[in-house]
């Protein structure tokens, strides 16, 4: 894993000055395998037609990607965590909070959905499932330190990780483009990057009087196999027909 950490020298205020950072090397992001059950059908999009090719999925910085800054001087969040479920997945993909935070999932889809949490990898239910309709609301609170996935009984394909333990600090909203930004007292401090509820990225920055920069690179997780290409992009696909 490559990890950089770059720092400039730019006016601040005497109290606080900003982090400027990027997240960087997204292709190296991709989805695990998912099981399905045997009789189950995917979604349209999901399914070879004759007419689209299917492109290998990729990660989204903004939506896939959580940022958490830690450090001495930065207190951790107790208040509540809101995670939105839009267009079937949790926005970011990877939620962060400490243990004992209530979860709030805010489902903004059309169409409702019956999630449960387990264990990361395990089956065994940790939150039972409960249908949340359309534009409604649910909380669930974990019952300890770990990491778990959020699962939806009608959407076999739906997870959503969950990353509860101590030292989450302050988490940091990065754009599509991947830049996020705090601003920070003087002091030492530490960013990472959680993909499919793994840390795939760290860097520490120290803010001294000045502004600074940081860029996260970020890597697969250990052991997981290269991400697959994505295929090309076809302005002309609506122009295609099945032939007959």
């Amino acid at each position: 894993m490559l990890l950089t950490a770059l720092v400039c020298v730019a006016t601040g205020s005497a109290f606080a000055h900003e982090v400027r950072g990027t997240l960087a090397g997204a292709d190296a992001l991709g989805p695990s395998p998912r099981a399905t059950p045997a009789r189950w059908r995917g979604a349209f999009w999901e399914v070879p037609n004759g007419a689209l090719a299917l492109s290998a999925p990729r990660a989204n910085v903004e939506r896939d990607v959580a940022v958490v800054l830690t450090g001495a001087g930065v207190a951790e969040s107790r208040q509540p965590v809101t995670v939105p479920v839009e267009g079937g997945r949790c926005r970011p993909g990877t939620v962060l909070l400490s243990p004992g935070t209530t979860l709030t999932i805010d489902n903004q889809d059309m169409l409702g959905h019956e999630f449960y949490v387990v264990r990361q990898g395990r089956d065994e239910r940790v939150v039972p499932a409960e249908i949340t309709a359309s534009r409604t609301r649910r909380q669930v609170a974990l019952p300890a330190a770990g990491t778990y996935e959020l699962r939806d009984a009608r959407q076999p394909t739906f997870r959503c990780w969950l990353v509860a333990g101590p030292g989450q600090g302050r988490v940091l909203a990065a754009d599509r483009a991947g830049a996020f930004l705090a601003a920070l007292e003087d002091g030492s401090y530490t960013v990472k990057a959680y993909y499919e509820g793994v840390e795939r990225g760290s860097a520490d920055v120290t803010v001294a009087g000045h502004e600074a920069t940081v860029t996260l690179t970020l890597g697969a997780a250990p052991g997981a196999p290269a991400a697959a290409p994505a295929a090309p992009a076809d302005d002309n696909h609506h122009h295609r027909r099945r032939d007959h």
